[in-house]
């Protein structure tokens, strides 16, 4: 991102908070988002406090809107504003990790609306260096719903990566509507209670985990051990992510 860029053009931005959220914004990111017109932030991809809200919604001098799930992945309302006016959509992490977004990108390009980018951290990347893993090393990343239904492509996703000697980044299902974020040691329940239906031995209470929690704020904890230590273990608030790793590098 450039100092010369045209703010004022018509056009939709995707712009990333990042793992520390608006701490992490530079002086050029707030003009874009302070001279937009229509200012959106989508907020189910990961929590967001109130406090954040009230700060981003000060900075913003156009109309400021919270965008749930179905507001941006059906995206009408959003594009069409892009057509006439300079639109903002604010997200946590990186705009692209969320498949949503990148959608949305794609339809915004095909409707001949000029789309500009400012990346930032995100969770699949600074999560591994917080741990001291190896990102190289980073197999497919997945996420456990709380669906006990839901967890024969997780534990397959597991033990795809393990034959492959790669770590397993296991997200958590969070659900905006119902103030509902995963915990992790209720997550590892769900794979060990698959583990007794599939019987493959990937995963049991003696594999090693970790579980990550509030990366990138002041109060992050990484803690690891056993399954059988971890379930018993109480991880504060979300957000969490937990790894299963694979082969390790000797370092």
């Amino acid at each position: 991102f450039k100092k010369t860029t045209r703010q004022n053009e018509i056009m939709l931005w995707f712009i990333g908070l990042g793992i520390s959220g608006i701490s992490e914004l530079s002086d050029n990111t707030r003009n874009v988002i302070k001279n937009a017109e229509v200012v959106y932030l989508e907020s189910f991809t990961s929590p967001i406090s109130e406090s954040e809200k009230d700060q981003l919604r000060e900075i913003s001098n156009g109309e400021f809107k919270i965008a749930k799930r179905w507001l941006v992945e059906d995206g009408n309302e959003i594009l069409e504003n892009a057509k006439n006016k300079n639109t903002v959509l604010v997200s946590y992490g990186d705009p692209y990790i969320a498949t949503t977004h990148l959608e949305l990108k794609t339809r915004a390009t095909n409707d001949k609306i000029e789309t500009r980018t400012i990346h930032s951290s995100s969770i699949v990347s600074s999560l591994i260096g917080e741990v001291g893993l190896h990102y190289y090393k980073v197999g497919k990343v997945l996420t456990i719903m709380n669906d006990p239904k839901s967890m024969i492509t997780p534990y397959n996703t597991i033990f795809d990566n393990l034959l492959w000697k790669t770590h397993s980044m296991i997200l958590l299902e969070y659900n905006e509507d119902k103030s509902f974020f995963l915990d992790p040691k209720d997550a590892l329940s769900l794979l060990l209670d698959a583990e007794k239906i599939q019987k493959r031995a990937v995963i049991s209470e003696e594999t090693f985990a970790i579980v990550a929690s509030r990366i990138g704020k002041d109060n992050q904890k990484i803690i690891s051990g056993k399954i059988s230590n971890l379930i018993k273990k109480e991880f504060g608030e979300s957000p969490h992510s937990i790894i299963i790793p694979g082969r390790l590098h000797f370092t």
